[in-house]
C-alpha cells in the first residue's frame, strides 16, 4: 500500500484544477466569440431583409406610377391621387394602394413582407414634376425595435410616367 501512495502515477490536484479552469476560460471565449457571431448575422440579415423590402415597395409603387394619368398634387408638388382618386397612403407601417395592400400578406393572413409588423415603412413621400413628366420617390424602411433602416438615395428614385396628363389639377 505504501508503494501506491509513493507512486507519481496520475495528476495532483492542483493540475486538475488549473486544467479545469483552462477549459472554462476557453469554453468562456468561445461563448462569447459565438454570440458576437450570432449577433452580427441576425443584424445582416435584418439589413438584407430591410433593403429587399425596399426595393420590392419601390418596384411595386414604380408599377402603379409608371401607368398614371389624371394626376392630382397639392401646392407643393406632392402626390394627392392619380387614374381618377386612386392614391398611395402609408398607413400603420404599410402601404396602400387604393386602399389595399399593396404587398399584401400570406394567403392565410400571416407573414407577408412586411414579416408580421417586424418592417416597416416609416416615410413615404412621392412629388410629381409636370414638365419632367416623373414622379420623384423617397421611401424609408426600418426593422422595428433596432437602429437597422434602409431608404432611398437622397435624391430619390425617379420614376418616369409613360402616358402623362395632360392637364393636372391641384388643390
Amino acid at each position: 500500500m505504501k508503494k501506491k501512495l509513493n507512486s507519481s502515477a496520475g495528476f495532483s490536484l492542483v493540475e486538475m484544477l488549473c486544467a479545469v479552469a483552462v477549459l472554462m476560460l476557453l469554453c468562456v471565449m468561445v461563448n462569447t466569440g459565438l454570440s458576437v457571431a450570432m449577433k452580427t448575422y441576425f443584424d445582416l440579415t435584418a439589413e438584407s431583409e430591410t433593403q429587399l423590402l425596399l426595393n420590392t415597395l419601390t418596384d411595386a409603387i414604380a408599377g402603379e406610377l409608371r401607368y398614371a394619368h389624371e394626376t392630382k398634387t397639392a401646392g407643393n408638388g406632392a402626390l394627392e391621387s392619380y387614374n381618377g382618386g386612386r392614391g398611395l397612403t402609408l398607413e400603420s407601417g404599410q402601404v396602400y394602394a387604393g386602399g389595399k395592400e399593396l404587398l399584401p400578406k400570406e394567403k392565410d393572413g400571416r407573414g407577408g413582407a412586411y414579416k408580421n409588423g417586424d418592417y416597416q415603412v416609416e416615410a413615404m413621400d412621392i412629388t410629381y414634376d409636370r414638365d419632367a413628366a416623373c414622379f420623384t420617390l423617397h421611401l424609408k424602411v426600418t426593422w422595428k425595435d433596432s437602429g437597422i433602416s434602409a431608404q432611398t438615395p437622397e435624391g430619390g428614385v425617379v420614376i418616369r410616367c409613360l402616358n402623362p396628363p395632360e392637364k393636372e389639377g391641384t388643390s
